[in-house]
């Protein structure tokens, strides 16, 4: 819970209610000293024979003050050193595409590997500045086209992509996932988001723990399913090697932490519901934090070295 006060931000505002609270008790518990300061030359009889009056005087309580503004420092006011786009090659989009053989099936038209490479060109126009790196898995996974501003060799892949590029049969997911997870570590992107472009196929027990695994890690997975809807055992109107496991689909993304979409048989998906515009700030990452806020804690801290001085006067005149 933070607070935004105009250019400044409260990263712990509950310490202003304690500083509130110490505040009120420094006048609560205030002093009233009935000295004076012929009292340091006189004695007290003396000064009272002569007629002397002793002065009143209220006075706060330092100590609970210099309580108070230390437990306001510690509510972390703090000023914004950056903009967050400087940040942004720390933010990075994975693709991971399914080139099996079940992708060349017709019940998307004209097949699902083509609705699949107008999707690939999508999200290459919607990374914008963002860099995007292309894995292409089947029996094994391939990274095509690492992680880029410069986006001509993953639309280069793209447009070129059919099945057979890779000599092994199969959807090896797992294996895709665990490659993604490599690039994404060795990149150093603070937040990824990945996304599965498939059929569905190769979802295991495996590839569900692989998308746990990135979820936790703080970067997110959104699966795009070409094919015809419903589950595993198909339908009276749909045979069942064409029908999508939805419900496998559905755990994926859950486990990643994103959403599914699933295209219609034109191959057309609905990209708003992925919101593939936000952006991440970088501030919402501890690893970056230290490099976006600047920290204003110490110029409250410097006002208690003049109340320190005043009591440590009080002291030494008692």
């Amino acid at each position: 819970m933070s607070w935004q006060l105009g250019p400044w931000v409260i990263q712990q505002p509950l310490w202003i209610v304690a500083a509130l609270l110490l505040l009120l008790a420094s006048w609560v518990l205030k002093q009233v000293s009935a000295r004076s300061d012929w009292d340091r030359v006189i004695a007290e009889p003396v000064f009272a024979y002569l007629g002397g009056r002793a002065q009143n005087r209220l006075s706060w309580n330092i100590a609970v003050l210099t309580a108070a503004l230390v437990a306001l420092s510690l509510c972390k006011p703090v000023l914004r050193q950056s903009d967050d786009d400087t940040w942004r090659h720390s933010i990075g989009w994975v693709v991971l595409a399914d080139v099996s053989r079940s992708m060349t099936l017709s019940d998307v038209v004209p097949s699902r590997l083509s609705a699949m490479r107008l999707a690939l060109s999508e999200l290459s126009r919607q990374a914008g500045a963002r860099p995007i790196s292309l894995i292409l898995f089947s029996g094994d996974a391939f990274l095509v086209a690492p992680p880029a501003f410069d986006l001509s060799v993953y639309n280069e892949h793209a447009a070129l992509l059919e099945h057979g590029v890779l000599p092994t049969e199969g959807s090896n997911l797992a294996r895709a996932l665990s490659l993604a997870t490599a690039v994404v570590q060795d990149s150093e992107f603070i937040q990824a988001r990945l996304f599965v472009l498939g059929d569905s196929g190769g979802i295991s027990k495996s590839s569900l723990a692989a998308a746990r695994y990135l979820a936790d890690a703080g970067h997110r997975l959104d699966v795009l399913v070409f094919g015809t809807a419903g589950n595993a055992s198909g339908n009276d109107d749909t045979p069942a090697e064409l029908v999508v496991d939805e419900e496998s689909v559905s755990a994926l993304a859950k486990a990643g932490n994103g959403r599914y979409l699933i295209a219609n048989r034109f191959g057309t998906v609905d990209y708003d519901a992925l919101n593939l515009q936000q952006q991440a700030s970088a501030s919402t990452h501890s690893e970056l934090q230290a490099l976006v806020w600047r920290q204003q804690s110490h110029w409250i801290l410097l006002l208690v070295i003049p109340l320190m001085l005043w009591l440590f006067r009080q002291e030494a005149n008692r």
